[in-house]
């Protein structure tokens, strides 16, 4: 036997007080950062993962040449050449080159 069709419809509405959105705003606020901030983290860690393992290797072994360390002393003996090298290979990538000079302040 087939089902009738609905006559009515019903709506049930869930309302909120004040403190009962405030407390799902904090708690949307909280996810939202896990969501954001677990990625970065973990990106991070593997990028300083990777960074030692590279160092350990070329300090043991002296495994490859020591771009960083290049890019580094060619920086401090003139900063114009570092910047010229960075914005020929990456476009003008102001960004990249203050990003570079404020790591080497550090």
């Amino acid at each position: 036997m087939p089902k009738a069709k609905p006559t009515q419809v019903i709506v049930h509405r869930i309302e909120l007080q004040e403190k009962e959105r405030e407390q799902l705003e904090a708690i949307v606020a909280g996810q939202t950062v896990k969501n954001v901030v677990v990625p970065v983290a973990i990106a991070g860690g593997v990028g300083a993962a990777g960074y030692l393992g590279y160092k350990t290797l070329k300090e043991m072994y002296g495994w490859t040449e020591d771009i960083i360390q290049e890019w580094v002393d060619e920086y401090k003996n003139d900063p114009k050449v570092i910047a010229a090298k960075l914005a020929a290979e990456y476009g003008p990538a102001g960004g990249i080159v203050r990003g570079f000079k404020w790591f080497l302040s550090l």
